[in-house]
């Protein structure tokens, strides 16, 4: 009877400190509480958070782009800094543009090949652009010391949006499919990025084989992203994406279904695909709309062809 006693009470004892450590996230991940009634609202009405991203990413949020291996995640995440850095669209969306910098913890990539895909970005400055070399070196968001070194350095650096690629090459926990374990992985991602003074927080994250708009793994992910964009196509197939969630404030509209280009053989950007939309009868982005189609020559007007060196390269 004395053994079990005591097996009981090593049980209760670790019960209670996995209670307590659950209220000590809880804490840290609730700096503020915010309440009110409708009448304070009306007095003093407080703006939803603005898109950063028009129909994709919101101010001080996180958004998940996912999809199967080979689809593009990354390259669509990173032609969303482009677009932050230079206030061009993206993918027709409007964008606005960065004072800051962005940075990117990259675990799926070597950064020397990171900064080979971005090096020939047009209208960029190279030092707004921050790159952790995490591959097959650890996890160094796990290291205090190599932590603080980031935080540091990316305060200083005024980095506004943070990518993390990937999740699950990030998330040394035992289990990817335990909520507590993903949740907790997504608060300290989360806190990094709000100990760095970033806006908004972009993670990559593979998508379950039967469902491209489900990410691998625990169904958390889906509960703490305020945005999901999902990639779908690989190897010759259309690259299609899809806001597979968006929290529609008043005034803003969710990004609709496209088909994008490959990306370019140069700068490694992609673009919409116009053609392939209008074959699948997709509505374009206004702004998108009138490069759809090119004015026919005057009957005595020889035709302007301009060459091209892009490649299908994917």
């Amino acid at each position: 009877g004395t053994l079990v006693e005591a097996e009981v009470e090593k049980i209760r004892v670790r019960h209670e400190a996995s209670e307590a450590f659950q209220k000590e996230l809880e804490a840290e991940s609730t700096p503020d509480l915010e309440i009110g009634t409708l009448l304070d609202y009306n007095n003093n009405p407080t703006a939803a958070p603005r898109d950063l991203i028009d129909g994709v990413l919101k101010d001080n949020s996180l958004l998940i782009v996912l999809g199967p291996s080979s689809s593009g995640k990354s390259t669509n995440a990173l032609t969303m800094l482009h677009s932050l850095l230079t206030g061009e669209p993206w993918l027709g969306q409007r964008a606005d543009q960065l004072d800051g910098s962005v940075g990117v913890v990259s675990y799926d990539m070597d950064a020397s090949m990171l900064f080979d895909w971005m090096h020939n970005w047009p209208n960029v400055d190279p030092s707004r652009i921050s790159v952790v070399n995490a591959h097959k070196r650890g996890n160094p968001l796990g290291v205090p010391a190599m932590r603080a070194q980031i935080v540091s350095a990316w305060k200083a650096a005024q980095v506004e949006v943070i990518v993390i690629d990937s999740f699950s090459a990030s998330f040394f926990g035992h289990d990817q499919n335990d909520a507590a374990a993903t949740m907790s992985h997504y608060r300290d991602l989360q806190s990094f990025a709000h100990d760095c003074g970033a806006r908004a927080l972009i993670v990559i994250a593979h998508s379950q084989m039967n469902d491209p708009n489900t990410v691998r793994g625990s169904k958390v992910h889906h509960d703490v992203a305020d945005s999901i964009l999902s990639v779908t196509g690989v190897n010759q197939d259309p690259r299609k994406l899809h806001m597979a969630k968006y929290r529609e404030a008043i005034g803003q509209t969710q990004m609709g279904d496209c088909i994008i280009t490959a990306p370019d053989a140069v700068t490694h950007l992609v673009g919409l695909d116009y053609g392939a939309m209008s074959l699948a009868g997709m509505a374009l982005p206004p702004s998108a709309a009138a490069q759809a189609f090119q004015p026919l020559p005057e009957t005595n007007e020889d035709p302007k062809v301009e060459e091209s060196d892009e490649e299908g390269d994917l």
